[in-house]
């Protein structure tokens, strides 16, 4: 049973509004009327085997992480005959994609702190014991507060390396464009997999296109468009920090997330006087604020002013 607005959750979480559909349930905007917050309801409506165990994994795999650059969870439950739950933090904003339809490609600072933010979550997940891989980073996924705060949403396709064995919260499934070529078939996938996305989803952010899909390359059928064809406007060292991570051979992209944040802040440098492990502040081109980032902010030992987007 899906659940409408106005409803009362377990006597507990009041929804608000619909925020998206998907293949398995909802996406929804409640209030936890306990704690008087605004909380985000994930509803799973297949409650045959394959499906709840998936939906029980991300739970599991959300509720263990705490990073500023992810959402929390709070709670999960199974209500008999109708469904399953996940109440998690409400990310108020917009994604990546919204965003690029709405104002088209970003400035390259703004893309550099996005990217560094993703690679900080990244690095958190990867260090993990056990290893926890995204495996579905695209614009859709990376979600913009209206205070410039960056989140990586949506753990359906997370797994989890424990050992030889691996554990996966859904099918192997692919985005064309933001897939590396190994999760197509029945090659491993690991963490340079999480990298080779994020790599795309920067590329979209910087040209506005979708970069040609890995297992064409692999195929020789197509070739990456370099950034700078698309958007001459890109540094070189940036475009070419991107395109590292998009190589299709894993062991020729960034091999950490660290690797692949640090190259794109040093080629940031010149530009906005990057200090790497010194405080201090960085301005930004005076336009109308949008979009901006809450200063104050570390990234890579760098405060930041706000950045703003027209």
């Amino acid at each position: 049973m899906s659940l409408n607005q106005g409803q009362l959750l377990r006597e507990r979480y009041r929804i608000i509004e619909v925020l998206g559909h998907g293949g398995m349930g909802s996406i929804l905007r409640a209030v936890d009327e306990n704690l008087g917050l605004e909380v985000a309801v994930k509803e799973n409506l297949f409650t045959i085997d394959d499906y709840a165990r998936q939906f029980r994994r991300e739970a599991t795999i959300l509720a263990s992480l705490r990073h500023p650059n992810l959402p929390r969870v709070s709670d999960h439950f199974t209500i008999e005959d109708q469904g399953q739950y996940l109440i998690m933090d409400y990310i108020e904003g917009e994604d990546l994609q919204e965003r690029l339809e709405r104002l088209g490609p970003f400035d390259e600072e703004e893309v550099v702190f996005i990217g560094a933010s993703i690679c900080d979550a990244l690095s958190y997940m990867h260090g993990r014991d056990p290893v926890v891989l995204h495996r579905d980073i695209k614009p859709a996924n990376v979600r913009i507060t209206p205070n410039g705060g960056v989140f990586l949403v949506d753990f359906g396709l997370a797994k989890v390396l424990e050992g030889d064995q691996t554990t996966t919260t859904g099918a192997r499934a692919m985005t064309m464009g933001f897939s590396p070529p190994e999760q197509y078939g029945a090659a491993r996938t690991d963490e340079r997999t999480d990298i080779y996305s994020l790599g795309a989803t920067l590329y979209t952010a910087l040209t506005g296109l979708t970069p040609e899909d890995s297992l064409a390359q692999t195929m020789d059928q197509e070739e990456l468009t370099p950034v700078r064809e698309r958007n001459p406007k890109v540094s070189k060292r940036v475009a070419e920090a991107v395109e590292k991570a998009l190589q299709v051979l894993p062991n020729n992209r960034w091999q950490m997330a660290a690797e692949f944040k640090n190259e794109l802040l040093k080629a940031q440098s010149g530009r906005f006087n990057f200090n790497f492990g010194v405080e201090q502040s960085v301005s930004s081109p005076s336009r109308d604020p949008v979009n901006k980032l809450p200063p104050g902010v570390i990234v890579g030992g760098v405060e930041t002013k706000p950045i703003t987007r027209k």
